[in-house]
């Protein structure tokens, strides 16, 4: 009679090599099908099927994405293309009225009462975050952009890794960053949302109303600190 013996038990490196596959395909999800998908699932159309030629037409769009018009013209691409213009009117619709309530509430606001902001995507290395999309975001929420350190009335940290507490020293041994009124004043704030505006359109409106609350915290409550965003107290 054949002898049957028992199969061998894999390895943990028997199992990564079967999982690698899987964990590649994962990872390779665009930001392009991210926020399709968002939009998507906003408009309750999450089975939709996005045919590859439509999805190369958004691609395109995607990268012009900076404004709230180009916010909105992606959203209108998107239902022209898969041809759901009555589901997305109503989300356009919510982008105008709620960005028109934010920029009116700006409008009289001077330049003298809108603080410099410094982003930065990591502290060490140091790199500062020179995005044409965020730099447009902090002007509607009431700020001015710059990259130069000590110029910073408010200084943005945009990374949600827990590591970035202990980091902070490493921060202050700049002595630009350190001589600035964002430290001076205690305005160094950290965005806890992953990914906070690293696909243009994602999450739009809640990106937008953080950023309000931490400029101009006079005007705008919407209730993301502690959520989206924290103050790092230094004092």
């Amino acid at each position: 009679m054949p002898i049957y013996k028992n199969p061998p038990i894999p390895t943990i490196a028997n199992l990564l090599s079967l999982m690698l596959p899987f964990l590649y395909f994962c990872s390779m999800q665009s930001n392009q099908e991210k926020l399709v998908a968002h939009f998507l699932e906003q408009l309750n159309l999450n089975n939709t099927t996005v045919p590859a030629e439509i999805s190369a037409k958004l691609m395109a769009k995607q990268s012009e994405i900076v404004s709230i018009e180009d916010v909105i013209a992606y959203i209108n691409t998107l239902g022209e293309e898969l041809n759901i213009k009555e589901n997305v009117a109503e989300l356009i619709e919510k982008v105008e009225d709620e960005t028109s309530i934010l920029i009116h509430k700006l409008k009289f606001i001077t330049a003298s009462d809108r603080p410099k902001v410094l982003v930065l995507d990591r502290i060490d290395p140091q790199e500062i975050n020179q995005s044409a999309f965020l730099q447009e975001s902090i002007k509607i929420a009431g700020g001015i952009p710059t990259t130069i350190a000590h110029e910073a009335d408010k200084i943005i940290i945009i990374d949600s890794d827990e590591s970035v507490f202990t980091q902070i020293p490493f921060l202050l041994n700049d002595p630009a960053i350190a001589q600035s009124k964002a430290i001076e004043l205690d305005q160094l704030f950290i965005m806890t949302k992953p990914n906070f505006a690293s696909i243009p359109g994602y999450e739009y409106l809640t990106e937008l109303e953080s950023l309000a609350e931490i400029f101009q915290p006079k005007y705008f409550v919407y209730g993301h600190e502690g959520k989206e965003w924290l103050q790092f107290q230094l004092k």
